[in-house]
């Protein structure tokens, strides 16, 4: 990670801090990278994620981590700043790293698919199910088709995010 982007999100994950903490948080973390002969981004490495930062922070002043951590968390907003980071990554890789990581992200495309298939299943058991009882009635036929994708239209994005965050934020540590 470069200097600039950790220190943007040095900012954002600190944010909860009155002005003055957080600059003198963030005037804390220059003067380490800056007072080693490592690159930047090795020194920044050593420091571990953005939740060890926060918790090492909170622990300075006090605060519980776990509690800012829970109003912090906006998986959406994660989400999106982790697609525009992992541009970033892209723009900024050789022809070999950017490879493995499409492939990456079309596998876990992929295996998002796959995940329609038990839906199939309880759709044409639901569907015969309601055939026998309600002699096919097409309304409810659509309303439960209807309800069974959105069912999984959630659980795909949930999925799919959840894994993307945590794959990304292990590719942020590497």
């Amino acid at each position: 990670m470069s200097r600039k982007e950790f220190l943007r999100l040095l900012r954002k994950h600190l944010s909860f801090l009155t002005k003055e903490e957080l600059e003198k948080e963030v005037l804390y973390y220059i003067n380490k990278i800056d007072s080693t002969k490592l690159a930047d981004t090795e020194v920044i490495a050593s420091f571990g994620t953005m939740e060890d930062i926060l918790e090492e922070v909170c622990k300075r002043h006090g605060l519980n981590s776990k509690e800012i951590q829970k109003k912090d968390q906006n998986w959406l907003q994660s989400f999106y700043e982790n697609l525009i980071s992992l541009s970033t990554l892209l723009k900024n890789s050789d022809s070999k790293k950017r490879t493995r990581l499409m492939l990456d992200i079309v596998m876990l495309l992929f295996i998002t698919c796959i995940l329609k298939i038990p839906f199939l299943f309880i759709r044409d058991m639901g569907d015969k199910v309601i055939e026998v009882f309600l002699s096919s009635n097409i309304t409810i036929l659509a309303i439960w088709g209807l309800g069974l994708e959105i069912v999984y239209v959630i659980v795909a994005l949930a999925y799919f995010i959840r894994t993307f965050d945590k794959w990304f934020n292990t590719l942020k540590i590497k």
